[in-house]
């Protein structure tokens, strides 16, 4: 079905509680909570603040194939492990510079979107990054490498060398296609 055929669904709080699901128990043991958010393909254009404090516990979120621009309001979500906002309108990663914000995240793919330069991702847990098709020509002066990322994928980009990527001593897999 074509996106300008689709109602825009509209992020007013309690409608993303609807599409959470997985429990896991809390850290003290006393309660469960969801622990999954999946809105890919949902016509989103934006996550506010109410949407995203909803989904704070989340380890787990796909907002991909959206029309996302702004996602800094995600970093409440201190639980996050992987984040999935591929094939949106994402135009800046500053949010993921911060070492506060999502201390657990592990996988992040931001691939298909709209920024223009690799920033200095600080995500401290981060092993996985994908940020093919966006046409990135310059790495940001502040990034030195990362220390644990295995695997990253930067597929159709334009770099024109190998240099952003020497400082990253866990690296086991590199896709520059």
């Amino acid at each position: 079905m074509a996106e300008e055929n689709r109602e825009k669904l509209v992020l007013k709080p309690g409608v993303v509680s609807s599409f959470l699901c997985n429990f896991n128990r809390t850290a003290d043991n006393e309660c469960l909570q969801m622990i999954e958010l999946n809105m890919a393909d949902k016509v989103v254009d934006q996550v506010n603040a109410k949407s995203a404090d909803e989904t704070k516990d989340a380890q787990y979120i796909d907002l991909s194939m959206n029309s996302i621009a702004e996602c800094g309001t995600l970093s409440v979500c201190q639980q996050l492990v992987r984040l999935n906002i591929s094939k949106n309108k994402v135009k800046s990663l500053l949010v993921f510079c911060q070492e506060e914000n999502f201390p657990n995240l592990k996988w992040l793919d931001v691939s298909n979107n709209k920024f223009s330069d690799f920033p200095a991702i600080k995500c401290p847990k981060l092993e996985y990054l994908d940020i093919s098709y966006n046409k990135l020509e310059k790495v940001n002066e502040g990034w030195t490498g990362h220390e644990r990322l295995r695997i990253v994928k930067c597929i159709d980009n334009k770099f024109k060398t190998l240099a952003p990527f020497k400082s990253m001593p866990k690296l086991e897999e590199l896709y520059m296609a």
